[in-house]
């Protein structure tokens, strides 16, 4: 009997194929395949122009990509996400060439998916595309533009893709590869957009703001700091002119105040005067010419009364 304990498989989680580490890393990736058989194309005599791709996607070792994961929940989310990112490459918004070099990488990853294996690995049956395209340019149809791709390809530097692009989307219009979606203004794929989870190194995409606090008492380079906003902020708001924000805030202040006592019944005013009256009488001991003037103008009357508030207020205390 072994006495080791037994271990679960290291697995890539399907979030890490949606994540900015893989998203990001693949558009590079793309790029980088568009730029290099560009640059192998543009060399003289080339005869075979999807034969040179095969030899770069070769070359830039594209082959192994399929061997990225193996468990069926992740595989899937990674094929999705990687077809996804080459459809990106084909909208109309693209370069002729771009939108090229993007099809033959679709054709060739789609269909060298590995098959009949033991145990059986997870194929993708279907390539998830909008009916529209994610671009606000281009409002064409990102299915159509991708089927009316052949007529876009009529410059001399272009023109002997081709016949090429007319035979890839005849093979996957005829294995019915396409799953077409509603428009992108709908957001119909998943996840919404890409990449869904960012990842922050060493927390350096985290704000200040967003930030834990330390435990403990802050430091003396935190409190000078924070000083020195404070001050910055109140310098700020002392050279902005506030009285016309005063008068407004007066002037609603004395409508909604003239309001409410139009709504007060008969009365009532009187009534409740009587009742501070009474209350400050208790609390002072019925000293205080103030309380006669509370009993004369009202409770009411004592709005802007600066002086006869603080001279209660401080025999209150």
């Amino acid at each position: 009997m072994s006495i080791t304990p037994a271990r679960g498989e290291v697995v890539l989680q399907p979030n890490y194929f949606t994540s900015s580490v893989y998203v990001n890393a693949l558009r590079d990736d793309i790029s980088t395949l568009v730029f290099r058989y560009h640059e192998a194309y543009s060399q003289s005599g080339c005869t075979k122009p999807f034969a040179l791709f095969k030899a770069v996607w070769l070359n830039l070792g594209w082959n192994w990509l399929q061997f990225k994961v193996f468990d069926s929940r992740s595989r899937q989310t990674f094929l999705e996400v990687t077809l996804r990112l080459f459809l990106e490459r084909a909208v109309k918004t693209e370069a002729p060439f771009t939108r090229a070099v993007a099809l033959f990488g679709v054709y060739l990853f789609y269909y060298t998916q590995v098959k009949d294996t033991a145990p059986a690995l997870y194929c993708l049956e279907n390539i998830p595309i909008p009916c529209g395209t994610s671009c606000k340019l281009c409002i064409e149809d990102h299915y159509l533009s991708l089927i009316a791709m052949p007529e876009s390809l009529t410059s001399p530097n272009v023109l002997p893709l081709q016949t090429h692009i007319r035979y890839i989307l005849s093979c996957l219009k005829r294995d019915h590869v396409f799953f077409i979606l509603p428009k992108s203004e709908l957001y119909p794929m998943n996840p919404r957009e890409l990449p869904r989870e960012i990842y922050a190194e060493n927390g350096g995409g985290l704000s200040d703001q967003t930030a834990q606090k330390r435990k403990g008492r802050p430091a003396r380079r935190e409190k000078g700091k924070k000083a020195r906003q404070a001050l910055e902020s109140l310098d700020e708001w002392s050279l902005e002119d506030h009285a016309e924000q005063m008068n407004d805030a007066v002037a609603d202040y004395e409508a909604s105040k003239a309001v409410m006592l139009d709504e007060i019944p008969p009365g009532s005013v009187d009534s409740v005067t009587r009742v501070v009256v009474d209350g400050l009488k208790d609390v002072t001991g019925g000293d205080g010419a103030g309380i006669d003037v509370i009993a004369e103008s009202g409770i009411f009357g004592l709005v802007g009364k600066k002086d006869l508030a603080e001279t209660l207020g401080k025999r209150i205390i």
